[in-house]
């Protein structure tokens, strides 16, 4: 096994245990160097609003921006931050040159973290039929490998233009984006929203606001970075 990013030799260490029980090797994904360089975030060290990294655990100014702006404010998680070159990396090698292979990099902490905050529907952000065309894969698909999700939302327009060639002000400007498919598959449901990167906030509120209004039970959300 190699790993994803750099290429290099990764060993497998087996136990006596591993041998004897016939146990499947495990999936390596990262050497120890390529993974050092992600920072990963402790959710007793986060905004409870939008999982930014910080001290305590109050709102961050952002999100309390939001709830004035709402009446609520959602409650995220995210694994990793978005302000290093390591993930910024990755994501333009996955997300923007299409390199599928790289949602193993993370696709197991994702879905271990999705088990975790035990929802009863998983909803992907979509991504707009253009996308899926020039890309071939929605990139949060990609992350949450073969967790059951259900397809509660969609895109309105065929094609948008990118939120990372958007100002903040051009995101928090955005329009509805979004419809929903089938209300009744989130009314009285625990619903977790999952998408690859929480920026200005703007699209899961955006869907968050939709299912909120479909009466769910519940709503929290999950991002691979922050």
């Amino acid at each position: 096994m190699n790993c994803l990013l750099c290429n290099a030799r990764l060993p497998i260490r087996l136990t006596l245990a591993d041998l004897v029980m016939l146990r499947p090797l495990p999936r390596l994904t990262l050497c120890n160097r390529c993974r050092a360089n992600f920072a990963r975030i402790d959710p007793a060290h986060a905004c409870p609003g939008c999982g930014r990294p910080q001290k305590g655990t109050r709102l961050c100014a952002e999100c309390v921006a939001w709830q004035q702006h709402c009446g609520w404010h959602l409650s995220h998680q995210a694994l990793y931050t978005y302000n290093n070159n390591a993930m910024k990396e990755y994501m333009h090698r996955y997300k923007f040159a299409g390199d599928y292979r790289l949602r193993l990099v993370f696709q197991a902490e994702l879905q271990a973290r999705v088990r975790e905050l035990a929802a009863d529907v998983v909803v992907p952000i979509p991504v707009t039929e253009t996308t899926m065309a020039i890309r071939g894969f929605n990139q949060v698909l990609g992350l949450l490998g073969e967790t059951s999700v259900a397809p509660v939302l969609r895109h309105r327009a065929r094609d948008k233009l990118a939120q990372s060639h958007k100002t903040r002000k051009e995101r928090l400007r955005t329009p509805q984006p979004f419809e929903l498919v089938d209300p009744t598959m989130v009314r009285g449901k625990r619903v977790l929203l999952v998408d690859d990167i929480y920026t200005t906030g703007r699209t899961l509120y955006h869907a968050a606001d939709l299912i909120k209004g479909a009466q769910c039970r519940e709503l929290v959300s999950l991002s691979l970075a922050r």
